[in-house]
């Protein structure tokens, strides 16, 4: 099933030589319109769920977006996305026996798109190929897994997903797993970390995959920070001091990050930017429960795929006739942030695909100049912007990859 179930209650080359660096390009950083800043500094989307429609809905990102869908190469491209994470995720209602394997196909299926469109798509594996693919005109695509159920609990499967093309894990998604407490209102399985977890952390820092802190318990999420001798990622969050939900982050865990060098990617979703938007969203499940389950039952018996996309379908639409927060409430979060952690620390995780609704005037990518024209108004600098949309999620990147050469040079 689509990710966040009923939503959960609902230009040219970046250099990053060190912790303050931006954005530098090819061209004049007086540009300031938001076309020039987008041009200048190409989009880095650090958390999209489009593998799961590309395995089971047969979706093709060449072609316009249907039943839904948020993630298209025409609005990638339109919003200037240079490189964007496409994630492994496997839903909860299936036997976590087979989470390995569906691993396996959601990145076939991410790789058979970049063999479909090779003159649009590459995979990149590291930074300098993430910006060679920029300098192609291409777009740069790299794994992240959403929860460690493909694991299976084995340390040397992160090496096996390192080589398949994943740069971030994150050890939960909304449940407990054997290596860490998730941010779920459950009693804690086990304070934290566990010791597995903090093994897990070290194998990550050591193969260069950036440890996502976005679904961790808070506990969890701060004994990731202080165990990890690379910068973390907390990939698609937003920030709890303005809209009270389990999946943002307090202050706190925010200055925690940013203390280590990390980037908060702010995710889109309404349920987590506003708390009205929240409360309607659960409202409405609730009021169409009833009509939801008749679907469902009346698919018994049906392909499986059928049976977990159609209800997850008719909620979505029910959820996006909703009136929606207006785009200023995004903004807010990433300002809020900025305050928080400082410039050189925040980023997008839209989570598109993700069973997501945006804020108003938000559909896609290539609704990104509002966006950016939106931060600019609020005295953003184009420099500022440059960082926030890429700039500063590259210098993470770059140092994960330089703890992990240090690790293993220094390895016996």
């Amino acid at each position: 099933m689509p990710r966040n179930g009923w939503l959960l209650a609902m230009p040219m080359l970046l250099s990053c030589a060190g912790p303050g660096a931006g954005v530098t390009t090819t061209r004049a950083a007086s540009t300031g319109s938001a076309e020039d800043v987008l041009r200048d500094a190409p989009v880095v989307d650090l958390h999209l769920d489009t593998p799961q429609w590309l395995l089971e809905q047969r979706y093709d990102l060449g072609e316009p977006r249907r039943d839904l869908g948020q993630v298209s190469l025409d609005s990638m491209r339109r919003g200037g996305v240079g490189a964007a994470f496409f994630v492994l995720w496997h839903p909860p209602e299936r036997p976590e026996a087979e989470a390995h394997a569906r691993a396996l196909a959601l990145a076939a299926a991410v790789r058979a798109q970049m063999a479909r469109h090779p003159a649009d798509l590459v995979m990149a594996g590291s930074v300098d190929e993430l910006l060679a693919a920029r300098a192609a005109g291409k777009i740069a695509v790299l794994l992240g897994m959403e929860g460690a159920e493909p694991l299976h609990g084995d340390l040397a499967e992160l090496e096996r997903m390192h080589a398949l093309g994943v740069r971030y894990v994150g050890l939960t998604w909304n449940a407990h797993t054997a290596f860490a407490d998730a941010g779920k209102p459950d009693a804690p399985r086990h304070g934290g970390l566990s010791p597995l977890g903090r093994a897990a952390v070290a194998e990550m820092n050591r193969l260069g995959i950036a440890v996502d802190v976005s679904h961790l318990s808070d506990a969890s999420a701060a004994q990731a920070v202080a165990a990890s001798r690379a910068p973390v990622l907390a990939t698609h969050s937003c920030a709890r001091a303005l809209s009270e939900h389990r999946r943002n982050l307090p202050d706190d865990l925010v200055r925690a990050i940013a203390a280590g060098g990390g980037v908060v990617g702010v995710n889109f979703h309404s349920v987590f930017l506003d708390a009205g938007y929240a409360a309607r969203a659960a409202a409405a499940e609730q009021a169409h429960a009833p009509e939801v389950a008749a679907l469902a039952r009346s698919l018994e018996g049906a392909d499986p795929v059928e049976r977990r996309w159609a209800p997850y379908l008719a909620e979505l639409r029910v959820a996006h006739a909703l009136p929606r927060p207006p785009l200023s409430v995004l903004v807010d979060h990433v300002e809020h942030l900025v305050k928080v952690a400082g410039v050189d620390h925040v980023g997008l995780g839209s989570d598109l695909d993700g069973g997501i609704v945006p804020p108003d005037g938000i559909e896609s990518h290539a609704d990104l100049p509002k966006l950016v024209a939106a931060l600019l108004a609020r005295g953003r600098s184009p420099e500022d912007v440059r960082k926030l949309l890429g700039g500063n999620v590259v210098r993470v990147l770059r140092e994960v990859e330089r703890v992990s050469r240090a690790l293993r040079a220094d390895a016996p």
